[in-house]
């Protein structure tokens, strides 16, 4: 494996990107205060802390992705970086999988999530309408960003996209460059976002929330950096899908008592399973109402040809009957609860702000 030390990391030059106007947007994850730029760091006055920039990435975390330190993070960033250069983003994407992913995947479900994110774009454009436009827009839980690089177009200022895991962040990079749109990229804790209040007019958070443990104080920090009238737009596995869970792909997982969930899947499987946090409908509308959302929209995840791919006869037939009956108005309402994903645009009146 390559040497990839902390001093190579911050003065690699053929990463490094003008970071002005996000700059000026950056707050101390903490104390939300506004931080000073210095050779290669951040500083907060306030709470005397510092933060570093890897790779042109400035890295605000509070604290270290759960299955990773924040050293081991950056050094395998380092790899997947070194491989962006001779690389397409396909082929770092499979590169990553194959060296890179911890904990290691077993082949068959490895090969599914490459797939997965490669078909992204399709599953993005699917629901892009719903987005809209305005100034400036947050991803939060960004990953490879397939959804940077179409809200780019819709967002006059800046889309910016933000990751708990550093070496996502690199690989979207590598992305966003193939794409043409520009990578505004941070790397933070979903629920500590470095950024001043109402911000942006659209914070989206897809397939994230089911990797956090506090999900209602992701909701409320997206809350926080909202402008009144902009948009929170939610994609997230559904706990009581008929589908099969989508991490580690068995029936039925959701429909346990969460404290029997991880020992089932470790039975089945032999993989852990104690970062997963599957939330319901029920679960998504409380939390929204609890951030004081109080316009809710659900709809139905599109099932595409490219998420058919690698199924068995019986996944296929039923994403095909899903399918039919999401075109009918009164099934849509009763699929909710038990479609594979769950979408939700929430929007709150300015009247009931603070």
């Amino acid at each position: 494996m390559a040497n990839v030390t902390r001093s190579s990391l911050q003065s690699d030059s053929q990463v490094a990107a003008d970071h002005s106007t996000l700059a000026r947007l950056l707050r101390c994850p903490l104390c939300k205060q506004e931080l000073a730029s210095e050779s290669g760091t951040y500083s907060c006055a306030h709470c005397r802390r510092t933060y570093p920039v890897i790779l042109g990435i400035p890295d605000l975390r509070v604290y270290s992705d759960p299955y990773i330190t924040i050293e081991e993070d950056h050094y395998k960033g380092g790899l997947v970086q070194e491989q962006a250069e001779r690389m397409s983003f396909a082929e770092l994407l499979r590169f990553y999988w194959e060296n890179v992913s911890l904990p290691p995947t077993p082949i068959d479900l490895r090969e599914g999530f490459i797939r997965h994110v490669l078909s992204d774009q399709a599953r993005v454009k699917s629901f892009a309408d719903q987005l809209g436009s305005g100034q400036r827009g947050l991803d939060v839980g960004c990953g490879a960003g397939s959804l940077l690089a179409v809200a780019s177009r819709r967002f006059d200022e800046m889309v910016i996209g933000c990751d708990v895991a550093f070496r996502w962040l690199v690989l979207a990079r590598k992305r966003l460059q193939e794409a043409g749109a520009p990578a505004n990229l941070v790397c933070c804790c979903a629920d500590y976002l470095p950024f001043p209040p109402e911000s942006f007019d659209l914070v989206t958070a897809i397939s994230s929330l089911e990797h956090v443990r506090d999900a209602q104080a992701v909701i409320r920090e997206c809350a926080r950096v909202q402008r009144g009238s902009g948009r929170l737009f939610v994609w997230t596995a559904n706990r009581f899908s008929l589908a099969p869970e989508p991490h580690v792909h068995i029936w039925g997982v959701g429909f346990l008592p969460r404290r029997w969930m991880a020992s089932y899947v470790k039975w089945r499987r032999g993989l852990p399973y104690d970062k997963q946090y599957l939330l319901s409908c029920f679960d998504l509308r409380r939390m929204l109402k609890g951030a004081q959302y109080n316009s809710l929209t659900f709809s139905l995840p599109v099932v595409t040809e490219e998420d058919l791919v690698g199924r068995s006869w019986m996944e296929k037939l039923a994403a095909r009957v899903f399918r039919a009956l999401s075109k009918v108005r009164l099934f849509r309402w009763l699929m909710t609860p038990i479609s594979p994903a769950l979408l939700i645009l929430a929007k709150r009146d300015n009247r009931d702000r603070g």
